[in-house]
This record gives C-alpha cells, sequence and structure tokens, in this order.
C-alpha cells in the first residue's frame, strides 16, 4: 500500500517508533459511512494518533459515490 501525503510527512519528521505507534493507532479507529462503507483511518489516508471520542465529518464516499456523513470511532 502506497501512503498518503501526511502519512509520508509523518514518517519523514516522527521517530521510526513513533511512526510505527501511529500506524497502529490508526488502523484501530474505524471511518463508517452511511451506506455502510467501513475501513480504518489508516487504509483512508489518515493519521488519528492520541485522539478520543467520536468524529463526525462530511465527504464522497469510496464505496457509493454519493456524498454523505461518515463516523469516526475507535474499533
Amino acid at each position: 500500500m502506497t501512503l498518503s501525503k501526511s502519512q509520508r510527512l509523518a514518517r519523514r519528521f516522527s521517530p521510526a517508533g513513533t511512526f510505527a505507534a501511529m500506524e497502529h493507532e490508526s488502523r484501530a479507529w474505524i471511518v463508517e459511512g452511511a451506506c455502510g462503507y467501513r475501513t480504518s483511518v489508516w487504509e483512508a489516508g489518515g493519521i488519528r494518533y492520541k485522539a478520543r471520542g467520536t468524529r463526525r465529518t462530511w465527504g464522497k464516499c469510496p464505496g457509493c459515490g454519493k456524498r454523505h456523513g461518515f463516523r469516526i470511532y475507535r474499533q
């Protein structure tokens, strides 16, 4: 898998151990769309490190191609 721009930037400026922890924690966070599409934050190209709580965001879904809300939560 190729890294997103933000992930490459984090890899470049973070120590190797911290970057590995970022990847591990980001894979535990799930992005879930209204249509049922689910993926990890890391696979979606993001980083969620040392975060807590549920977040909501809006965007275009890679699963169905429509714009709708997404819920980001820890698995």
